[in-house]
């Protein structure tokens, strides 16, 4: 039966998102919290037994062009992943880039989540980043639903999402900016106006509450955010933030749990005052994440969750993570460049507290390689015997503190540059279209240096230390080409230490 042509058109919320991403595209790229070598883990912390990560089958949603995806599929060939987005512009740009990459193990749709085909397979590793707070309540569920049918037993999902009581002061921005431009016929008029309505409300005046102080903050930043991120998420509709007993309650209905937040350090009250720390240590897992972001003004989560009814290994935690490697966090790595990593004199503090501050210095000076955990408990029972802590245990502390990474599937990188030195074909990919490239840690780093640039293009493991010296050279003005070999070895040398050397 045709329709009514006098009756209004029902808008097709999918629709509507979809134009919105192909009117401005989403400025997508690697984020290090959704690689499934993450999420396994935390979840091998945590007592669950995740799925293998090197043969996983990973499904994303909202893949937009492949940023975040296409490396993993890179890094992992023996994997199969499968990427779904609303945007046909998004799902074109990234099928051409996998297909110059030569990836025979991705498959990419132009589809609603909700209309993804039915399958026997099930997903070992779900990705939904910027999907749970940015699409309706239907899709939402539908979500939900997709991960409690198509999770396997021991699968994993990665769900980000804008969370309360943060998210109350953003709302307020918000409502002010849509008030002001959702009346505007294209969304480049719409930017302008909310990034000039927003840096006139960041100037300083008087104010009832000195709290309001914290709205004329918020409106500073939205002023120099991105077309992308002010459009897809400050301006985005829908944009709905939740309390995490919210967002557990809905999970709890479709039989799914929370296992953990992808940064462990928000897990624990560090930061917060000794009063706060003893409120919550008795309180159980979800209680105790409610009030750290309650405590925290939490306004983003970024969380693993799991079948509600999946097992859970009662082992120690040193037994848990006997077959894992540990390498030093970035973070620790700046702040010993920095001389604020480990505090005091080298022989100061008790025995255990010197054994901590060697074997973080150890990881520093081996960084980016991992060390075996069987590697670092001999090195402490040489180094440290009567030390009452194993070295599992003081490196599982290090972790949550953010000062080391645990792997279950370490990345394939070289600590130094080898005698014909190779990026990945992803890398060499990528900066001659872009900035910003993604390291074997997955993680997004940007390279503005066209002389950085153009070397990190020439390494494809062919060139020998004199040939990249030439090459060098030959980009160099005449009065600096005596520096070509000098920089060409510190230009490698930082590559090295940022993870863009394969081994």
């Amino acid at each position: 039966m045709p329709a009514d042509p006098a009756q209004p058109a029902v808008p097709d919320p999918a629709a509507d998102l979809a134009r919105r991403y192909d009117t401005i595209a989403y400025a997508a790229q690697a984020h290090a919290q959704t690689h499934p070598a993450h999420l396994a883990m935390i979840a091998t912390l945590l007592g669950r037994t995740p799925p293998p990560v090197a043969t996983c089958k990973v499904l994303e949603i909202g893949c937009a062009d492949g940023a975040n995806l296409l490396p993993m599929a890179a890094t992992l060939p023996r994997a199969q992943f499968t990427g779904c987005d609303l945007s046909g512009q998004a799902i074109a740009a990234a099928t051409r880039a996998s297909a110059d990459l030569g990836l025979t193990n991705v498959t990419l749709l132009q589809q609603d989540l909700r209309t993804l085909p039915d399958a026997p397979d099930t997903f070992d590793y779900i990705i939904a980043h910027g999907v749970y707070s940015w699409v309706p309540e239907p899709v939402r569920e539908a979500l939900l639903t997709l991960a409690a049918e198509r999770l396997s037993p021991h699968g994993l999902m990665y769900v980000s999402f804008n969370t309360f009581p943060g998210c109350h002061v953003r709302q307020a921005t918000w409502e002010i900016l849509h008030a002001h431009v959702d009346a505007l016929p294209t969304a480049a008029e719409r930017l302008d106006a909310a990034r000039n309505l927003a840096a006139l409300l960041a100037e300083p005046g008087m104010a009832q509450n000195e709290t309001d102080g914290l709205l004329r903050a918020e409106f500073g930043k939205l002023a120099t955010k991105s077309d992308s991120a002010l459009y897809h998420d400050d301006l985005a509709v829908p944009n709905q933030p939740f309390h995490f007993r919210e967002f557990t309650a809905s999970l709890a209905r479709h039989g799914l749990a929370f296992v953990a937040e992808t940064k462990l350090s928000m897990m624990t009250p560090a930061g917060l005052s000794p009063r706060i720390a003893q409120w919550v240590a008795g309180m159980d897992l979800l209680a105790r994440e409610q009030y750290l972001d309650y405590a925290r003004l939490r306004r983003f989560r970024q969380s693993i969750v799991g079948r509600a009814d999946a097992p859970v290994n009662t082992d120690n935690i040193a037994t848990r993570v006997a077959g894992m490697h540990a390498a030093a966090s970035i973070a620790l790595v700046r702040a010993a460049a920095e001389g604020t990593a480990f505090g005091g004199e080298p022989a100061a503090g008790s025995p255990e507290v010197r054994a901590v501050r060697a074997l973080l210095q150890r990881l520093v000076a081996q960084s980016p390689r991992a060390i075996t955990m069987a590697d670092a408990t001999a090195w402490i029972a040489r180094t440290s015997p009567g030390v009452p802590r194993s070295a599992a245990t003081i490196l599982v502390d290090a972790c949550y503190a953010g000062m080391v990474d645990l792997h279950v599937h370490p990345p394939e990188l070289a600590a130094q540059a080898s005698t014909r030195p190779e990026a990945s074909a992803l890398v060499r990919w990528q900066i001659a279209r872009q900035p910003g490239v993604t390291n074997l840690r997955h993680e997004t780093l940007r390279i503005d240096d066209p002389l950085a640039r153009g070397l990190l293009a020439a390494l494809d493991g062919t060139r020998t230390h004199d040939e990249l010296d030439a090459l060098m050279a030959a980009a160099l003005p005449a009065a600096e080409r005596a520096t070509a070999s000098a920089r060409v070895a510190t230009y490698l040398s930082h590559f090295a230490l940022h993870a863009l050397l394969r081994a």
